[in-house]
């Protein structure tokens, strides 16, 4: 999920009064006419009761990747080595030879 949707959620949420469940939490959003994607993303939410719209937050799914931008392939690709898997000469064994 981006970033910019549980922005929006957020402020879907903010004159929501808590405690809430989840079916509460999505219905007010929904009720607001929020976008399809923040809607779908409160309705990931685990079951439960929301104490305030931090609670809320923290059971959100946020990619990390997506906070900066990158896909997670992109991500691994960038911490793989561009070298092959070489030995540098000086851990060489050369007796062998």
């Amino acid at each position: 999920m981006q970033p910019q949707v549980w922005d929006e959620a957020r402020q879907a949420l903010d004159d929501m009064d808590f405690p809430a469940s989840k079916e509460e939490v999505v219905a007010h959003a929904a009720g607001r006419g929020e976008r399809d994607d923040v809607v779908r993303m409160l309705q990931a939410l685990p079951q439960g009761t929301y104490d305030n719209i931090e609670h809320v937050r923290r059971a959100v799914r946020i990619s990390p990747s997506a906070s900066e931008g990158q896909g997670v392939s992109q991500k691994a690709a960038k911490v793989r080595s561009p070298h092959s898997h070489r030995i540098a000469e000086h851990m060489r064994d050369t007796s062998q030879t």
